[in-house]
């Protein structure tokens, strides 16, 4: 049987594009009625998410569709006051419609009484972004649930995809899951944790409300990976919500700096680790544990209710919390060297409160979620691009590139098989990781390099090519001057240019046997623009700015901007005929200050593509963009192609399919969709999905095109 969340992911699927839904159970009155889900605007309405709600729980088969009715409605007050009625209504008896119907038709006062004793659960859809839970719950589904005589009733509130669970206990009000109560059966209004959302696992079945009321929690110790749920839309609010939380506590117990988001790349190493050890045991064995088994199959990383209430680390529960973690972490350390230290040079302090409570927090919003088997793009935007910020720092130009733009770059350079790969300034490895994917695995761990100047986006980027490959990628972290002073040898270590040995670009020049690692692809997004100009405060930064030809030749006065030294760098660590893709300022491609370093670039490289972006692709700048893509072909091939005025595919980029906004310091890509001119229609592809406003698929469609008329090694290194 499929979860809610699957059925959930399959509604979207299915219906994100129509307006109109063919009622599955009865309005009022009606069946099979004709429900508009859409607004003006083309975007879902309170009945969308009506319809979602009731299509996953009827084909996960948690209820089947005969006990559930919409815009149920209940007499109020007296005769001339305004009836309740209810979102959605299950009753416990498929004959509820009959005695409604009777009820609805003679007003028979016994066919209102049975309805209210056999009343099980009402459901109020909201699409306010949980604004006013605490409103909603008060003054409409409170009272809504006064009309049911049972003495169980559930209650739920359905707020865009939030999920918040109630019952009616003796004439109680709580929080289905008993968790939630902060004074337990005398939990007021305010002690109801109203700020929490429910994981969808926790929405019971018609059996277990039938046969046993109240919440029990899961029994997480006995899971696998395949008892988790994936990170999709489905989860994205509830999980949102618990990175937030994360981030609460952190800051609460003074820990929201680099040691706390060390703590929580660490923990998310041994999540992955947890789940992958899993995933394979689970595939070596091919079928499922008995319930007093005890395999590799069972994850370490969980918290119990018991667990997480801890009041001091003298308590006995915690310390078997502690004790699972700590095993964890070494099972984990010895495959994750880089990102899980050992002994005295480990993060976590495991006597120290404050890390345990951020460790405790971590795990109890993540626990119900798979990394591993997530939807790559949700995941990130969900989870890496939000701590990702937090991580990100100004100063050191640290801005995380918008998954379309990687996207975009990686199907036109089209890294495969067991070619070389780079990004000098690799941030979380996006480039990398979307590389790897997009050559359907073909492409080599072993082959796959990064560098960046701040260890703890390394410690990130570790931990994105852990999801997407198999963890072998050789990702070097080096202060302050980063790639621009260090360079990867061909044994993959990174050695330190020589200011003396290695001035103008001369950096093949050693007086050992080192010998500099040349790549076939180069991707990256480097720091630039005018802000973060390069300029010489000491004797250091003037000697590494000097082995750089274009700081000699090309520079503004006692300045450069830091993306024309990075574009030298990428020039000057490609194979012959190798090729890459760099995002700059547009300023570099056309003012006539940098005149200079496109003369240089057009001596040693063969431009291939550039590519215009709109200036709002990056919110934190807005600095106008070009995408620059070329190869090195050999000095001769590249003198006879530039004699024969070879040609260039330009392309002005205006609409990139996302919006960049931000909410409580978080940034957020929204989807913006495709409408018909005409009729204001969403348009949907072949397959039903409605299709971004972007000109992202019709570029590379073009570029392909154009590639075929080009000269034999541009065909063969580009084309697929």
């Amino acid at each position: 049987m499929k979860k809610f969340s699957e059925c959930k992911i399959e509604f979207d699927r299915l219906y994100a594009n129509s307006k109109v839904f063919t009622a599955l159970v009865p309005v009022n009155l009606t069946l099979n009625k004709s429900c508009i889900i859409k607004n003006n605007s083309g975007n879902n309405n309170e009945q969308y998410y009506k319809w979602q709600l009731i299509y996953s729980l009827i084909n996960s088969g948690m209820y089947n569709k005969d006990y559930i009715g919409t815009e149920v409605s209940f007499p109020k007050g007296n005769v001339q006051s305004n009836p309740i009625i209810f979102d959605v209504a299950i009753f416990d008896s498929s004959s509820w419609f009959d005695h409604y119907a009777a009820w609805q038709t003679n007003k028979n006062q016994e066919e209102l009484d049975w309805l209210r004793q056999h009343l099980l659960i009402i459901i109020e859809i909201k699409k306010e972004g949980s604004k006013n839970i605490e409103a909603v719950f008060n003054q409409q589904l409170k009272p809504e649930m006064k009309e049911a005589e049972r003495q169980y009733c559930l209650g739920a509130i359905y707020d865009e995809e939030r999920l918040y669970l109630f019952k009616k206990n003796n004439n109680k009000y709580l929080r289905y899951d008993d968790s939630l109560n902060q004074k337990q059966e005398e939990s007021g209004i305010k002690d109801l944790s109203l700020n929490i959302p429910d994981e969808y696992y926790k929405f019971p079945s018609f059996e277990t409300l039938i046969n046993n009321f109240d919440f029990t929690q899961k029994d997480v110790s006995n899971r696998t990976i395949d008892d988790l749920d994936i990170v999709t839309g489905i989860c994205s609010k509830q999980l949102k919500d618990g990175i937030n939380e994360i981030i609460r506590v952190m800051d609460k117990v003074s820990l929201k700096n680099q040691r706390g988001y060390e703590i929580l790349i660490e923990v998310l190493a041994m999540k992955i680790f947890d789940e992958k050890r899993s995933e394979s045991q689970f595939e070596k064995l091919k079928f499922y544990k008995t319930s007093k088994e005890k395999t590799e199959l069972d994850l370490l990383f969980y918290i119990t209710d018991k667990e997480r209430n801890f009041t001091s680390l003298n308590d006995p529960v915690i310390q078997t919390f502690i004790e699972r973690m700590r095993q964890l972490y070494n099972d984990a350390s010895s495959k994750y060297t880089y990102i899980l230290k050992r002994d005295d040079r480990e993060t976590i302090s495991w006597t120290n409160e404050s890390h345990i409570k951020i460790l405790s927090a971590i795990v109890e919003h993540f626990q119900n979620y798979s990394f591993v088997r997530s939807h790559k793009t949700d995941l990130y935007q969900i989870v890496f691009y939000q701590f990702a910020n937090e991580f990100s720092k100004a100063e050191k130009g640290q801005f995380l590139t918008p998954l379309p733009i990687i996207d975009f770059l990686v199907k036109l350079v089209n890294p495969r098989k067991s070619e070389t790969i780079i990004d000098p300034t690799s941030g979380i490895a996006d480039f990398l990781s979307v590389s790897y994917v997009n050559s359907n695995s073909s492409l080599d761990d072993h082959n796959i390099f990064g560098a960046d100047n701040d260890e703890q986006m390394i410690m990130l980027a570790q931990l994105n090519m852990l999801l997407n490959g198999d963890g072998n990628a050789v990702l070097k972290y080096k202060p302050d001057k980063g790639s621009l002073l260090w360079k990867f040898d061909d044994r993959g270590e990174m050695v330190q240019l020589i200011p003396s040995l290695h001035k103008n670009g001369n950096w093949d020049e050693w007086r050992d046997q080192t010998k500099l690692k040349k790549f076939d692809v180069v991707l990256t997004n480097p720091p630039f623009g005018e802000n973060r100009k390069y300029k010489c405060s000491t004797q250091f930064d003037k000697d590494v700015a000097e082995m750089y030809e274009l700081w000699n030749t090309a520079r503004c006065g006692d300045w450069i901007d830091p993306g024309i030294l990075f574009l030298e760098n990428t020039i000057r660590i490609l194979k012959e005929n190798g090729r890459f893709g760099i995002v700059l300022s547009n300023s570099i491609a056309s003012i006539d200050r940098w005149q200079t370093a496109r003369q240089w670039l057009l001596n040693n490289i063969r431009v291939v593509a550039l590519i215009d972006l709109p200036s709002n692709v990056f919110a934190e700048t807005g600095v106008n963009t070009t995408i620059i893509i070329g190869y090195k072909p050999p000095k001769k091939e590249l003198d006879s192609l530039k004699s024969k005025n070879y040609d260039v595919f330009c392309k002005k980029i205006d609409k990139v399919g996302y919006e960049v906004r931000t909410s409580n310091g978080t940034k957020y890509f929204n989807k913006i969709y495709k409408y018909d001119d005409q009729n204001f229609d969403l348009i949907v592809d072949k397959e039903g999905s409605p299709v971004l406003d972007e000109q992202f698929s019709e570029t590379v469609d073009e570029f392909k095109e154009w590639v075929n008329q080009q000269e034999e090694t541009l065909v063969k290194l580009f084309k697929e």
